[in-house]
């Protein structure tokens, strides 16, 4: 969906005027933000807020950047890399527009630029050149920063900087933003403190090279003593295994033997109090919340692992004003739905080398949050170990059974309702023609992942604090290990045929209840022809494929002689679909496209284009507009057709050729008949009045 300047601001301060504990992006709010171009439009409203605006409203528009710019970076990271370049293009042409056009808001820059940033956007225009008078919260101006130096000792003492992950949160906060010209100074500053060791070390992870490079130069000029101060020697070990920067590769080596050589004190590692965990839901992804004490100080802890990268960024919260069971009670007040269970530490210790292969496997960073804490661990939790079914089994104590692997392939286990997340994904429910098929589609095909999932909440039983139910334990792992038999796709594995049904059902009932009922105006063009044949058709998305078929052969002035397909995306759906998927489940926004072909002979192929979403529904199908007759029914195709309308025009025409214009009801003495819209809304009309 499209916003408008006045749509998002309007929302905005709906959120800001609602109570501070009720304040909540809606999910359909979130979705607006899978668009870049909604981003885009919400980065150049806020950077041109008024001050006064950004006073009243600041807090909101903070959160709004944060969700916003966080969907953006979802759809960046399933780019290629040229694509997501293009994206952060995009932002620092809004960034010098916004100057060139509008009053710029100083504070906003620095706000967005910092959230890009954390998001792991690359923005190369020198903001200094974009602020009249650049400040800093602490109006620190940054113009003249590194001319004029900054007493960063009173700044780290204003925000209380203790340690390197705290300096590492002021940093990507505000700090990130500075010109690479001033970071020598500022990180030979950094160096001076007790923490910056561990401040540098997790920088040399930054997502910008020249930051990494600029603190690689820092760490060198520290004199090996200051090595002392590095908390933990396994935040050295853990930066080298995932270090994101091929260009710094041989750095560790030497500064691993500077540790070595000083690091002579043992700290205590991480304590966990509290671990509450989600099974694995039907993006392989899963979530974690702890209360941990790291270096002294107790944080509460998010986090998202997922089991097709590995570790999703962490989140560190010191001092939080509300315990985990009280944050999960508020998830669940906010109809959002909640699957925590509380589990042993000793959970953390099977699952952490398994995600951590994976995200060695990808080879993907690992944020610096998730260094520092992970640093903290027992060495062993954070060694990568492949997932192994084996492995988990003998974890487990777990012996197999294969008659009781039968009794429970046979069954239906469920221990959590999130498993029912485990549906089939759209394009296998477009290509499925029953539930039957998705087994084959979709289930069978992905054993090794439903193997994955299982053990993973087998582990969540295993574990769970306190043991309610170590039956399923058993029951889980005996059907990971049914689904290696080569034969499973001859039998009956009532699992997968109960999802294979619930993916059937659930698909249809959302189509049911999500799509709000609106009028659309289509454009419906027939490739190929020339000249061009098109109809622009007003019509309600509640229309059913089986009704829009019969719209649009009465508006083309098809015959209905023949079979037909709509297509999406590449590919055909199944017709048993037709009597009850509405259209727009496809065209829900301006520019959606999907495909109609006619006639499997002659191949008449439509392109179905939304050009505008109506807020009101359209009860009565309407041609508004058109060009070109109609190509006969069985003409050939339209390349046939378009050199039989060409042969019209020849002055003299062999026998043969006039036999042909004849069967098709052409002359070459009349001319062609024109698009009569009038007669086509009264064929219309009968046609729903029947």
């Amino acid at each position: 969906m499209k916003l408008t300047p006045e749509k998002l601001l309007s929302a905005i301060e709906k959120y800001a005027h609602t109570p501070e504990k009720q304040r909540t992006l809606t999910p359909k709010q979130i979705r607006w933000f899978s668009d870049p171009e909604n981003v885009f439009l919400l980065i150049s409203l806020v950077l041109a807020l008024p001050k006064e605006a950004m006073t009243e409203i600041g807090d909101s528009i903070n959160h709004w950047l944060e969700v916003a710019i966080a969907e953006l970076a979802l759809t960046a990271n399933k780019l290629p890399a040229e694509a997501k370049q293009q994206l952060e293009e995009v932002i620092e042409q809004i960034l010098v527009y916004t100057k060139e056009k509008f009053e710029i808001n100083s504070e906003c820059v620095l706000l967005c630029v910092s959230i890009l940033k954390r998001n792991q956007f690359h923005i190369k225009t020198d903001i200094t050149g974009l602020l009249d008078a650049p400040q800093y919260p602490d109006n620190t101006n940054i113009a003249t920063f590194p001319k004029k130096s900054l007493n960063l000792n009173q700044l780290f003492k204003q925000f209380e900087i203790h340690s390197g992950i705290e300096f590492i949160d002021f940093f990507e906060s505000g700090l990130s933003v500075v010109p690479h010209e001033a970071l020598p100074h500022l990180l030979s500053e950094v160096a001076k403190h007790s923490w910056g060791i561990d401040a540098l070390l997790l920088l040399t992870q930054y997502f910008e090279e020249p930051i990494a490079l600029a603190c690689v130069q820092a760490l060198d000029d520290c004199p090996s003593s200051a090595w002392e101060n590095l908390s933990y020697l396994q935040l050295v070990n853990l930066c080298a295994r995932f270090n994101r920067h091929p260009a710094i590769h041989t750095c560790f080596k030497r500064w691993k033997k500077k540790a070595m050589s000083h690091h002579k004190k043992a700290r205590e590692t991480a304590k966990i109090h509290e671990l509450y965990v989600t099974h694995v839901d039907g993006n392989d992804c899963a979530s974690m919340m702890m209360t941990i004490t790291l270096d002294g100080h107790e944080y509460q802890t998010n986090m998202m692992l997922d089991f097709k990268s590995g570790i999703r960024e962490s989140l560190l919260n010191i001092a939080p004003e509300s315990t985990i069971p009280e944050l999960i009670e508020e998830l669940g007040n906010n109809e959002a739905y909640v699957d925590y269970t509380p589990v042993s530490p000793d959970w953390l210790q099977q699952i952490l080398p398994w995600i951590l292969s994976v995200q060695q496997n990808k080879n993907t960073p690992l944020d610096l949050t998730s260094l520092y804490w992970l640093s903290q661990l027992p060495v062993e939790w954070t060694q990568p170990e492949a997932f192994e079914l084996e492995h988990w089994s003998q974890q487990f104590d777990y012996q197999v059974n294969p008659k009781r692997q039968d009794q429970h392939r046979l069954g239906i286990t469920m221990g959590s309702s999130l498993i029912l997340s485990w549906l089939a994904p759209e394009e296998c429910l477009l290509k499925a023609k029953k539930p039957r098929d998705l087994l084959k589609l979709y289930y069978y095909a992905n054993r090794e992942l439903f193997i994955g999932r299982l053990t993973y909440s087998a582990a969540i039983e295993q574990y769970r604090l306190p043991p309610q139910a170590p039956y399923l334990v058993e029951q889980y792992l005996d059907l990971a290990y049914a689904l290696r038999d080569p034969a499973l796709n001859r039998k009956r594995f009532a699992l997968f045929d109960m999802l294979a049904e619930l993916s059937f059902e659930y698909f249809y009932m959302e189509q049911e209840e999500e799509i709000e009922p609106q009028g659309l105006v289509l454009k419906v063009s027939l490739f190929d022809a020339t000249p061009a044949i098109w109809r622009r058709i007003r019509v309600s998305n509640q229309l059913t494929l089986s009704e829009f078929h019969d719209v649009i052969q009465t508006a083309m002035g098809w015959e209905n002689a023949h079979l037909f397909s709509f297509g999406f995306a590449g590919i055909d759906i199944p017709e048993e679909h037709y009597d009850q998927m509405r259209i727009g489940a496809f065209l829900e926004e301006v520019g959606d496209e999907f495909n109609y072909q006619y006639d499997f002979g002659d191949d008449w192929f439509h392109q179905i284009t939304v050009e505008k979403v109506l807020p009101k529904d359209i009860i009565q199908p309407e041609v508004t507009a058109g060009n070109g007759m109609c190509p006969a029914e069985d003409s050939g195709g339209i390349w046939n057709w378009n050199y039989l309308l060409k042969l019209r025009k020849k002055k003299h025409l062999t026998e043969d050729e006039a036999e042909q214009l004849e069967l098709v009801g052409l002359s070459p003495n009349e001319s062609l008949e024109p698009f009569d819209k009038q007669q086509v809304n009264k064929k219309l009309k009968a046609f729903i009045n029947h």
